[in-house]
């Protein structure tokens, strides 16, 4: 149940707050004088349409706060992780920006995204208006009520429905998209192939092309690195005779090693020059094994030049080195290969959406054997409504009209009503008043909504009058009578079954025209309205005296009832 709405800057309002109870809360006043707009407001902060038009002039911020039982939402506040303790109030709270719009949205001071904040307003309130009364004329709104009505197994079948229906779809988009795409798989795949067949026919290795031109550099210069071998050989020692590094300083070694017995010092430094003799041989053995690979190979040259041009032209078809020229055959490959399961893959796809439509198909038959259930309840309970509506004879028929299977069901759902006794049944949308459809609406929230909601009317009285009028409101005060009702009206007959009496009013201040709203807390101020709503002025004697005579009357009733 709501307790309490406050409002600030919203619209043409600039502070207004409610106190909501059980029972019936009316709001009045004259046309434009801002009733809707306190639904407005209430739509705002359960997670609706927000901008900064909605601020009012002059303002920097709209807000809006609502107090509620936290009992019928606390296992979305548990999914949400906002606290709403046992017997708490939960307050979900909303703020607009008017310079550039932009709205935040708290529970119990914790931010929370708008969506979260639209799906506890979903399971709070149930809005009945004039934007209903015409989406009643919609096959898909009419089979949603019935949907509603028939409870939660219908609805989770409708929403195994709309998955089912979601895999097909989506399984044949891929079907078409895989059948549409085999002229141009099949230029991949020949593309592929050549570019495997080229590449694996170089068989190039990672660094290859590296190595290849430190080879072709050093054949390049091979009669120069030949010279300063042979030179470096010659000075080191090539036993020809002349004197050299290793014959040097085996002289040497040997003229220290006969005075080494006078000074440890001069022992050590025989060692050393014995030492490097033995170094600088194996230097020239390693020198003299480089001379001998120093040989000049024309054709190896030629083979390196031809095999880089070869890799080179590699390269700049498939990346510009040789690890893309090897990742871009790895990746031509799989093209093959999945070029080769395209078939398989196609038959799969084929089987897989005749599954799903298999499923889809038996879960319209599901969802067709549950509303047909439910549509002969429905019907049953609608007369009872209309009865109590000034709608005795009126008859309602639910009736399906057979198509394909689809999100919601494989057939429309559509609600014929006769008005009176001997008349056909037709179509809402063809049949039905305005005032008739008021009624029908309000007889279908009734019967489909939820335990725990507040009801929500929005001039739901449009078009009816008299005892009709008389009709709708008491079966409104015996709906309230069980829960709660907040509900706009031009009509006297409504305002006298309520609770809880509101009237808004529109007046200029300091140039600007802003909207009060006040709770009536005195019967006179009550019986003022009244006659204001009847004679259209608030002060005429005849109107007070027919507004209290009226109040009377709907209190008798109410005790009748």
């Amino acid at each position: 149940m709501l307790r309490h709405l406050a409002i600030e800057n919203f619209g043409l309002i600039v502070r207004a707050e409610l106190a909501l109870e059980r029972g019936l809360t009316c709001l009045t006043g004259e046309t434009g004088s801002g009733k809707s707009m306190v639904l407005g407001a209430l739509t705002f902060v359960l997670g609706g349409r927000g901008g900064g038009d909605l601020v009012r002039r002059g303002a920097a911020r709209a807000h809006v706060a609502l107090e509620l039982d936290p009992e019928p939402v606390r296992d979305l506040l548990v999914e949400f992780g906002v606290d709403g303790g046992e017997g708490e109030c939960v307050v979900i709270s909303r703020e607009i920006a008017s310079v550039g719009g932009k709205s935040s949205a708290r529970v119990n001071g914790r931010p929370v995204a708008i969506a979260q904040v639209r799906a506890l307003g979903g399971r709070l309130i149930e809005y009945v208006g004039q934007h209903e009364q015409q989406r009643l004329t919609e096959s898909v709104y009419q089979a949603d009520l019935l949907d509603r009505y028939a409870g939660g197994e219908a609805l989770a079948e409708r929403a195994r429905v709309r998955a089912a229906y979601e895999c097909v779809s989506a399984l044949r988009h891929e079907r078409v998209v895989l059948e549409e795409s085999e002229a141009t798989a099949l230029q991949q795949r020949d593309y592929a192939e050549f570019a495997v067949r080229e590449i694996r026919e170089v068989r190039p290795q990672t660094g290859e092309d590296d190595a290849l031109r430190g080879r072709r550099e050093f054949l390049s210069n091979v009669e120069r690195i030949a010279e300063a071998l042979h030179a470096a050989h010659a000075s080191l020692g090539d036993g020809d005779g002349r004197v050299c590094a290793v014959d040097g300083l085996g002289a040497a070694a040997a003229s220290l090693g006969g005075i080494g017995r006078f000074d440890d010092r001069l022992s050590v430094l025989a060692e050393r020059a014995r030492g490097l003799q033995a170094e600088v041989g194996d230097l020239a053995l390693d020198v003299a094994e480089a001379l001998e690979r120093t040989e000049y190979d024309p054709a190896e040259l030629d083979g390196i030049t031809a095999r880089l041009a070869t890799l080179d032209r590699l390269k700049r078809k498939y990346g510009g080195s040789l690890e893309r020229v090897l990742e871009a055959e790895a990746a031509f490959a799989r093209t093959l290969e999945t070029a080769e399961s395209r078939g398989e893959r196609l038959a799969a796809l084929v089987a897989q959406c005749e599954e799903a439509e298999q499923q889809l198909v038996e879960g319209c038959r599901r969802l067709r054997k549950l509303r047909e259930a439910a549509a002969h309840s429905l019907e049953r309970r609608m007369a009872e409504e209309l009865a109590d509506l000034a709608m005795a004879s009126a008859q309602v028929r639910v009736v399906f009209h057979e198509g394909e299977p689809g999100p919601d069901g494989a057939e429309h759902v559509e609600f014929l009503l006769s008005s009176n006794r001997g008349e056909p049944l037709r179509s809402l949308a063809k049949t039905a008043s305005g005032g008739e459809l008021s009624r029908v609406l309000l007889a279908l929230a009734v019967v489909t909504s939820e335990c725990g909601r507040t009801f929500v009317f929005d001039e739901i009285d449009a078009g009816i009058g008299g005892e009709t009028a008389r009709q709708v409101a008491l079966r409104l005060a015996r709906l309230a009578a069980v829960g709660q009702i907040l509900c706009v009206t031009h009509l006297a007959q409504i305002a006298v079954y309520a609770n809880a009496h509101y009237v808004l009013r529109k007046h200029e201040l300091r140039g600007a025209t802003v909207i009060e709203s006040e709770a009536l807390g005195h019967d006179r101020e009550v019986v003022a309205e009244i006659s204001r709503m009847l004679a259209g002025a608030p002060e005429s004697d005849a109107g007070a005296r027919h507004a209290e005579e009226m109040l009377k009357e709907a209190a008798r009733a109410l005790d009748k009832a």
